[in-house]
């Protein structure tokens, strides 16, 4: 019984970062919460969360990425992301 409630406790925290992730990836900056807000939401785990919008560049038809097209002098900015792997000697 006390592993059962363990598991279930863990569930909603996992949830909960989850929850607080996505409301921080949103796509309109000032939707996202503030950093201390943010932290705040894990703290106070009573605390209802707001619903996230819709993540950002996903068709929901197709579960696809949109690749944005930048022209040149757009003041968007491009992340790059990388993967490293790392073995044991």
């Amino acid at each position: 019984m006390l592993q059962n409630n363990h598991t279930i406790n863990v569930k909603n925290e996992v949830m909960r970062f989850l929850h607080v992730g996505l409301l921080c990836a949103q796509e309109v900056p000032t939707l996202r919460p503030s950093m201390s807000k943010a932290l705040q939401m894990f703290v106070k785990k009573d605390e209802e969360l707001p619903p996230p919008t819709k993540p950002p560049f996903v068709d929901e038809k197709t579960m696809q990425l949109h690749v944005l097209s930048l022209e040149q002098g757009d003041s968007a900015t491009t992340a790059n992301l990388s993967h490293s792997s790392f073995y044991p000697r």
